[in-house]
């Protein structure tokens, strides 16, 4: 069985793209560009919903008639009896999906020369020591991927990544998703180990007292992230957002006002986030969450791989599905089945 898990993992190394552009507001535009988004006042949501009211109402109405729509279809019991098995069954690969993001994504960061994204290139950060950061990316990403001391490795991330929150403060809540699958590996385990450290009475107290507490973390710390993000980004710096729509014309694929597609992306992320966090039609948001990210990536040639850590916690969202510590399964009330989306 670990070899299959090997010959597994070696296959998606084998596959991962390799690219050279960007990702994100902050990815897609140039540094002058990034800069004079900078010195754009702070959106003033509250003036576009004003002017935009009935846009905004009826585009608001439209999203409840779809939550609701899919949570009436998620609680059909005709469907929930025919998906739940197999939904069940694939709650088994959630684990490895996350150790394998986790891997793949620090690799992808010591592969391409920068620190979790392209705007924080290993080279300004660091100088001369960037080889040695580098080497560390790779070391420990290829560690937690192929389960050898996981655990090990996730700890010494973990730590990594903190000597980067000290030093750019609240802008690495932006990857704050890199710092929940570290937390969520550290603590609780990985879902496949060739090598371990063997603490017995430690994993004993994990495996039956916290481990059900794992999926719990990772969906708040995702969720939170993309919120953050969407805050930075669209919010706070909404000038980034404006200088996108402006650059890549977006106006002539959605005909509204610039700030009310600001506006419209900053709600439906931040919603996203929310429905992580709280458990809300998780497999849902994840293929919504999912398609979006793919549009974006396919039409502004963003790169995959500061993407590979969202895409691979969405489809760890998606195996994973409810929980005790979901929303969702406490609203459909049946040990049995759970909610399909």
């Amino acid at each position: 069985m670990k070899w299959m898990y090997i010959a597994i993992l070696l296959l998606v190394v084998l596959c991962m793209p390799i690219s050279v552009v960007r990702a994100h507001e902050v990815y897609v535009l140039d540094q002058d560009e990034i800069e004079h988004a900078f010195s754009v006042p702070t959106t003033n949501f509250i003036e576009t919903i004003e002017a935009h009211f009935k846009q905004f109402l009826l585009s608001g109405l439209i999203g409840v008639v779809i939550v609701i729509a899919v949570l009436a279809i998620s609680r059909m019991t005709l469907i929930e009896k025919f998906l739940d098995p197999f939904l069940h069954r694939i709650k088994h690969f959630a684990p490895l999906i996350t150790q394998c993001t986790l891997g793949l994504a620090l690799i992808a960061s010591g592969y391409y020369n920068a620190a979790f994204g392209t705007e924080l290139p290993l080279q300004d950060l660091f100088g001369a020591s960037a080889g040695i950061v580098r080497f560390c990316f790779i070391l420990f990403g290829g560690c937690i991927l192929f389960g050898i001391y996981p655990r090990l490795a996730a700890s010494a991330a973990f730590v990594m990544f903190l000597s980067f929150l000290f030093q750019y403060k609240t802008y690495m809540l932006n990857y704050g998703t890199y710092f929940g699958e570290a937390l969520a590996l550290m603590l609780f385990g990985s879902g496949y180990v060739l090598f371990k450290v063997k603490i017995p009475t430690f994993e004993k107290n994990i495996e039956h007292h916290l481990h059900k507490y794992k999926f719990f973390m990772l969906r708040v710390f995702f969720g939170f992230s993309l919120i953050y993000a969407s805050v930075y980004a669209k919010y706070s710096h909404g000038g980034l957002a404006l200088s996108t729509i402006e650059k890549y014309h977006l106006t002539n694929y959605f005909p509204f006002d610039p700030s009310f597609i600001v506006l419209g992306a900053f709600i439906i992320e931040v919603l996203v986030g929310i429905f992580f966090i709280i458990g809300f039609e998780v497999r849902f948001t994840s293929l919504v969450f999912l398609s979006f990210l793919t549009l974006s990536i396919l039409f502004f040639g963003e790169a995959i791989w500061p993407h590979i850590i969202l895409i691979g916690t969405s489809l760890a969202m998606f195996t994973h599905g409810y929980d005790r510590y979901t929303l969702g399964a406490k609203l459909s009330q049946r040990k049995d089945f759970e909610p399909v989306l």
